[in-house]
């Protein structure tokens, strides 16, 4: 009963789904600090941390900003974007953690 709540290799999904995702995160970190500093480089790290960034984009715009709230200013480029995409990720990949906790409790009922 205990091998039905494990993913595809014997690790429960608890563990896949966030350290796939931080695997995903770090690529794209590492492939955001080689490219252009232009308007379009963050897009992708936007993406990555999509729930954290449409988060930002509501809050930002029921307080009427017109710049994204979670990117600090002050810390250079790659020192602001890191303060964003950090904490995002790690808020990210804890909810995987939580989604794939759930689904493996589930599976092994």
């Amino acid at each position: 009963m205990a091998e039905a709540r494990r993913g595809c290799l014997g690790a429960p999904l608890a563990l896949w789904l966030p350290g796939l995702y931080l695997a995903f995160a770090l690529y794209g970190w590492i492939d955001f600090t080689r490219t252009n500093h232009d308007g379009l480089a963050n897009v992708g790290l936007m993406l990555i941390t999509l729930p954290v960034t449409l988060i930002g984009l509501l809050v930002g715009s029921l307080l009427g900003h017109s710049s994204f709230i979670l990117l600090p200013s002050g810390y250079g480029y790659l020192g602001a974007h890191a303060l964003h995409y950090v904490p995002a990720v790690a808020v990210t990949a804890s909810a995987l953690w939580w989604i794939g906790r759930t689904i493996d409790r589930m599976l092994a009922k």
